[in-house]
């Protein structure tokens, strides 16, 4: 069916009441008005997750190559994975229902998957609200600033994954997850240029996704590809993933995408690649796999859900709400370096919650869920979800150009990034990108102007 305004206000209308039903009986089981065994929440958690998917993509201008959509679907998987594997009873592995054993059946868990639950249904709400269609514009610029523009982002790509592979060799963090885990636990500068190794990979990997024209060649592509599978190898997903997911916002926003059936044979090549690097990224030893069920894969990557379920626990023990200090933190610190304001060490700063999760659970990542849960409470989450969906429809709803699709490209990976992290380096990660592409639009002779 054609994409019309008509279509899209219909589609809109339909979504936003199937969205509030799907929330009011939500909220019922919430407010136990009913109740819903564990069993009937995670059904119901699948069953939301796989409408709400199905709204966003057939609402959205451009369904499943939105923004919009993308993000909710590395999001959900992240937090919900799990959950939507566990209702049908498909978790295999007897390695994760071990790990999972400790947390994933105490009574936070059940609150942490109702955190998931609202926020998908918020965000998918206020992205198909505010969404609307793209303005069509022709870029102008001359095909060989581009091609420049091209050559630059892959200049800096290819110097990244050199760097990646030095300092991995040289601390010997690519030898197994274990390792990797181990280095960057003992060395906090190691952390940070591994943290800034992968900011400048993925800006590189949207300035290459952003000027790629027919006839350029695939040549940088690949050479990420190459560097993925290394990374992949390691145990690193994210870090391989959310890239990934941008590139293809991006390609999508240029009208690039692929069809369909390649999409999911790619989902479930990637899946089985999962499982495999599951089987050994503790140990490093690939010569015994025995277990292929791609939806071991989904369970492992929704472990995300346990940061939500340990600040859950924090509460309960009387971890007071930081009203918005972890937000305001990284600004505060920044600010420090030029202003007469104390400045506390990272490690004693205990608004800074990459920290705080580091102390009392482990290196298990965070969430912007968790983070909003511990700053405001469930308002937090409702502040977050409309935040994130009436942002990423405001992005959609951009003309693509190169200036426009560069500058929210780089806005978007660190916020692709805190879908397993702490909101700590966003706002230095952003303005870099931003100053830096700026730079590099420069070099390559682009106006920055439309």
């Amino acid at each position: 069916m054609p994409y019309t305004s008509e279509r899209q206000s219909l589609l809109k209308v339909c979504s936003i009441i199937i969205i509030v039903m799907m929330t009011i009986i939500l909220l019922t089981s919430f407010w136990q008005a009913i109740i819903f065994t564990r069993e009937e929440l995670e059904l119901f958690s699948l069953f939301n997750w796989l409408i709400l998917s199905a709204l966003l993509a057939y609402a959205l201008p451009k369904g499943i190559w939105s923004i919009c959509f993308i993000f909710f679907s590395a999001f959900s998987i992240f937090h919900g994975g799990l959950v939507f594997v566990s209702a049908i009873g498909l978790i295999t592995d007897k390695d994760i229902l071990y790990s999972i054993s400790f947390w994933f059946h105490r009574n936070e868990t059940v609150y942490a998957i109702y955190l998931m639950n609202f926020t998908m249904l918020i965000y998918a709400l206020t992205a198909i609200s505010f969404s609307k269609k793209a303005t069509a514009t022709h870029d102008t610029l001359d095909l060989r600033l581009i091609k420049r523009f091209h050559h630059i982002g892959g200049a800096l790509l290819l110097f990244m994954i050199t760097t990646f592979l030095l300092v991995g060799f040289a601390t010997g963090a690519l030898q197994s997850y274990t390792a990797y885990l181990t280095v960057i636990n003992q060395s906090p500068f190691v952390t940070l240029m591994f943290v800034y190794i992968y900011l400048f990979m993925g800006m590189a990997v949207v300035f290459v996704a952003v000027s790629y024209r027919p006839g350029f060649g695939y040549f940088y592509f690949l050479a990420f590809a190459i560097w993925a599978v290394i990374a992949f190898k390691v145990g690193l997903r994210g870090e391989v993933m959310f890239p990934t997911c941008v590139a293809a916002a991006i390609l999508g926003r240029r009208k690039i995408p692929i069809g369909t059936f390649k999409l999911s044979i790619m989902i479930f090549i990637m899946l089985i690649a999962i499982v495999i690097v599951k089987n050994a990224r503790l140990s490093g030893d690939y010569s015994k796999i025995d277990n292929m069920n791609p939806l071991n894969a989904l369970a492992e990557m929704g472990s995300s859900l346990r940061t939500v379920q340990e600040v859950v626990k924090w509460r309960n023990e009387g971890f007071k709400l930081l009203y918005g200090a972890s937000y305001w933190a990284p600004f505060e610190r920044q600010l420090a370096l030029f202003l007469p304001i104390e400045r506390p060490p990272a490690k004693k700063d205990k608004r800074l919650l990459n920290v705080v999760v580091q102390e009392k659970a482990g290196p298990i990542g965070f969430s912007p869920v968790a983070e909003a849960y511990l700053n405001f409470g469930e308002k937090g989450i409702i502040f977050i979800a409309f935040i994130l969906g009436i942002s990423l429809a405001k992005f959609d709803s951009l003309a693509s150009t190169v200036r426009a699709d560069t500058l929210i490209g780089v806005a978007l990976i660190p916020l692709f990034i805190m879908i397993r992290n702490s909101f700590t380096f966003i706002p230095v990660q952003t303005i870099m990108g931003i100053i830096i592409a700026l730079i590099i639009l420069q070099l390559a002779k682009i106006r920055v102007v439309n």
